[in-house]
């Protein structure tokens, strides 16, 4: 079993448990247009604009469309709030859900809770480790698909995250798999 870190926040905020006004600051609202802004944004190249550095956007969404804004907000790590966190998910979580969230920090920025190593892929000539929230005392067994999967990776100081819920393992990988440059 292993601990890792992700925005949780954006996780909420983007599947509609929390609300996207009340988490966020009016201030950083309203700096929305400058370079490290945080908040949410309704396109990938004013996303990437406000994050400060280029971003990959996924090309394959196994027919989910994204649910709400794409969210810039601080790295939650002590030493590292300069650094920015984004995040954009596909589907809905009761039913089919997919996410990405990459970050500038080179390591996370945030945690899933505890979760099980199941295997370790490649992803753009990196190592890409897969975590289930499965396996472990109260949760369901690996094998099921109605379980919550992480896949991490780091390239290039950016540190990766795509999340699956009500998937299978190949949807999370291809999907990982398909992150093209915004332009």
């Amino acid at each position: 079993m292993i601990r890792t870190r992700i925005a949780t926040a954006g996780l909420a905020l983007a599947v509609g448990l929390g609300g996207a006004s009340a988490a966020l600051a009016p201030a950083a609202l309203a700096s929305a247009g400058s370079p490290a802004a945080i908040g949410p944004f309704h396109s990938w190249h004013a996303a990437q604009r406000a994050a400060g550095f280029r971003l990959k956007r996924p090309t394959r969404l196994d027919g989910l469309t994204r649910s709400g804004a794409i969210f810039v907000e601080r790295c939650q790590v002590t030493g590292e709030l300069r650094k920015r966190d984004v995040f954009a998910a596909y589907g809905k979580e009761q039913h089919r859900f997919l996410s990405i969230s990459q970050n500038n920090s080179g390591a996370p920025c945030g945690n899933f809770g505890e979760a099980k190593k199941l295997r370790t892929y490649r992803v753009h000539g990196a190592r890409a480790t897969l975590f289930g929230v499965c396996g472990i005392k109260g949760e369901p067994s690996c094998h099921r698909r109605r379980i919550f999967l992480f896949l991490t990776w780091k390239r290039h100081h950016r540190y990766y995250v795509a999340t699956s819920h009500n998937e299978r393992r190949h949807a999370l990988v291809s999907f990982a798999r398909s992150l093209r440059s915004v332009h």
